[in-house]
């Protein structure tokens, strides 16, 4: 069952529902200046400080600023899994100044865990470029009988339901029921409020393994904390070089990771948009910028507007169908 909280009696999607109502109305025929951008930027982070997001946000709040030679403010608007800062980004008006750093949550997952999303990625947000990356970790408890995918894999196998993994955030929880699908196993997820908690829940030995994204397991596996059994990307994270690849453990159709991406609302000007757009991927195409996000374990994939709009439509897909093959409850 899907396990983020519920809003009470609905009130909360009733008001979101209305926010953006209003933001699909607003004005977004702003005048384009050529000298844009000519005023402060506001960057809407969608999730509290600390975060990969967070983190992807103030370093390219920095970069932006120096290539425009404009104050970036980021601004933290946490709640209602995300859509309280949509609905923030939406109700701006849309003149490009205020943009949304979005995640794979916000620009994808959604789609599938709601059955009537207040807004539709695809349509009423404009793409503008990835951020960044974080491939996920497969982990269990130091000490662990599990010590490999292929044991945790034939335990899994041996006694259907028998393990259970900790999942910090509902995209963890659909990781591991990919991870189950492509490994012919199943498990039983157990809610965490947050990455945090999933990891000292793994580290006090109170599950048998978790996903989680390489930036958040990195202390913990280089401290000796938990054991990281495969990173789910194509080659191994610079940063864990002894861990293999999920293809070299024996899983090559297991790979995830959470992403980090800019967005803007769709009624910004063309112009506008080309501009930002031209400025993201600068900054990404910067090898300053690829090294501040391996020393993290992130990567930074490029690509511009056109990469993220592809992955968003496979992401969206491949969510959709797992949501409904595991049964999981829609809010």
């Amino acid at each position: 069952m899907f396990f983020s909280q519920r809003p009470r009696a609905g009130l909360l999607p009733r008001m979101l529902a209305l926010a953006f109502a209003i933001a699909a109305g607003a004005a977004g025929g702003t005048a384009v200046a050529d000298d844009f951008p000519s005023r402060s930027i506001r960057f809407v982070v969608p999730f509290v400080p600390g975060s990969i997001t967070d983190i992807a946000a103030r370093y390219y709040a920095k970069r932006l600023g120096e290539e425009t030679g404009q104050s970036v403010v980021v601004e933290n608007k946490a709640g209602g899994n995300g859509l309280i800062g949509v609905s923030a980004v939406l109700n701006a008006p849309h003149d490009g100044y205020t943009m949304l750093v979005g995640t794979t949550s916000i620009l994808a997952t959604n789609v599938a865990l709601y059955r009537a999303l207040p807004y539709d990625p695809l349509k009423d947000l404009a793409a503008l470029g990835m951020m960044a990356s974080v491939p996920s970790v497969i982990a269990v408890p130091v000490g662990s009988e599990r010590s490999s995918i292929e044991a945790l894999v034939k335990a899994g196998r041996a006694k259907p339901d028998s393990l259970n993994y900790a999942a910090g955030a509902t995209s963890y929880q659909l990781m591991g029921e990919l991870l189950q699908e492509k490994a012919s196993f199943t498990a039983r997820a157990i809610p965490y409020k947050g990455v945090g908690a999933a990891l000292n829940a793994l580290i006090g030995k109170e599950v048998d393994f978790s996903i989680v994204d390489a930036t958040s397991a990195l202390g913990s596996v280089q401290g000796g904390t938990i054991q990281a059994l495969a990173v789910a990307s194509r080659e191994r994270l610079p940063l864990l070089p002894s861990v293999p690849t999920t293809a070299e453990a024996g899983l090559p159709d297991f790979v995830a990771s959470t992403w980090v991406a800019a967005v803007a609302p769709a009624q910004v000007p063309a112009a506008r948009l080309a501009r930002l757009e031209q400025l993201f991927a600068k900054i990404a195409n910067d090898p300053a910028a690829r090294k501040f996000f391996t020393e993290r374990g992130a990567e930074v994939p490029g690509g511009g507007a056109a990469a993220l709009r592809t992955r968003q439509k496979e992401e969206i897909e491949l969510w959709s169908r797992i949501v409904k093959s595991a049964k999981i409850e829609q809010l």
